[in-house]
């Protein structure tokens, strides 16, 4: 049964942060499935092509899109370059480390970060459909009821932030603790999926990037993605990439974006030709990884700065993607930022959670990076559900 707390507190005192060493806290992946043949795709009631369009200027959460993610927008420090003319002044104590510093070790006890942040601001990043968006959706969606894919059901496709049990998993029938305030709650669609959706065959990986989704496992085998969706097929799919691919390579910015933005439109094309709204995801910023210097020691090596710089330049052309194709957007960037060490763990990749597990949305939960994920996840699916309910 789960248990409730009173409403959630939006403001709180600040209090020392608590020292801790760090740890990974990466979870194994889920047992695997048997192989099952590759899902054809059928092209009843295909969504119609759009045009593309570019982001627009907003400063009202309530009108907020993708066009208008505001991590975009509106994130303007040191650790939200986009730049590689950033790099030169990386130094020791320079002012990208100072978070780090400070914050990546206490991150291993979020829970007792107790920062003035309340769910509204985490919320913002369920980031409203705008009517184009709205369109595109349940064009989306009227073709997959056509290929009888489960309204109830959500799939879910990435890396090892996916794969983590602290994402989504507890808020199965007896997945794990949940706590709530109740007005937190009723923004919530947990009534309206099965628990399949959240304890479910995962089209995710550790350590994989973008492309891999739609790699076959093997010859006359199925990519995860198309076993994903012979499993469980789901009307929705949440997509994370962009943590590994901000590391595959230092020579060139540009291409590195472009063939992220390749295998990331893919992903959405695969989705949609199947009948599965894509539901994009901005990505974490990259704090300090152990083993890799702060400062490349070469103009094209690698090097935490350098990856944290790259990882926000994808993470924009996930945003970017998403106005472009009219997708909705859930702009994690943004809800995480405000919170310690931007809602990452110890081992500078990974998010922080709470000790009690990702079920926990009090105010001390919402502390903690996977928490956070699943409220404003959770958020934008209710936002999906009512887009393709009329």
């Amino acid at each position: 049964m789960r248990s409730r707390t009173p409403l959630l507190c939006l403001a709180l005192a600040a209090v020392a942060l608590s020292a801790a060493g760090s740890a990974s806290h990466a979870d194994a992946p889920p047992a695997p499935h048997a192989p099952v043949p590759r899902t054809p795709t059928v092209a009843v009631d295909s969504p119609p092509s759009v045009p593309d369009r570019a982001a627009r200027i907003d400063g009202d959460p309530e009108t907020y899109s993708a066009c208008a993610a505001p991590s975009v927008l509106k994130l303007r420090a040191a650790d939200d370059a986009r730049d590689l003319a950033s790099l030169a002044r990386c130094a020791p104590g320079d002012a990208w480390s100072r978070t780090p510093d400070r914050e990546q070790g206490p991150s291993l006890h979020c829970d007792r970060a107790a920062r003035p942040i309340g769910a509204a601001r985490m919320l913002e990043g369920a980031l409203p459909l705008d009517a184009a968006t709205v369109a595109h959706v349940r064009a989306v969606f009227r073709a997959g009821q056509a290929q009888r894919r489960h309204r109830d059901v959500f799939g879910l496709v990435g890396d090892s932030l996916t794969v983590d049990a602290n994402f989504l998993r507890p808020f199965a029938t007896g997945g794990g603790r949940v706590e709530m305030a109740p007005d937190v709650e009723r923004l919530l669609p947990l009534h309206a999926f099965s628990s399949e959706s959240f304890v479910g065959f995962r089209a995710a990986k550790i350590g994989v990037r973008a492309p891999w989704a739609l790699a076959p496992r093997g010859f006359q085998q199925a990519s995860p993605l198309d076993e994903m969706v012979a499993a469980l097929s789901p009307a929705y799919a949440v997509v994370l990439y962009g943590a590994n691919d901000a590391l595959w390579r230092t020579d060139s910015v540009d291409l590195l974006r472009r063939g992220f933005d390749g295998a990331l439109a893919a992903i959405v094309d695969a989705l949609e030709a199947r009948g599965v709204v894509p539901i994009l995801t901005t990505i974490p910023k990259h704090m300090r990884e152990k083993g890799w210097p702060d400062c490349a020691a070469t103009p094209t090596g690698g090097g935490n700065e350098r990856f944290a710089v790259q990882a926000s330049v994808l993470s924009a052309d996930v945003a970017g993607l998403a106005c472009r194709r009219h997708l909705p957007l859930i702009d994690l960037r943004w809800s995480l930022d405000p919170l310690l060490d931007h809602g990452v763990g110890p081992d500078g990749v990974h998010l922080s959670v709470h000790p009690s597990g990702g079920g926990v949305m009090d105010a001390s939960g919402l502390e903690c990076g996977y928490n956070v994920r699943n409220l404003v996840t959770l958020r934008e699916l209710g936002r999906v559900v009512d887009a393709t309910t009329w």
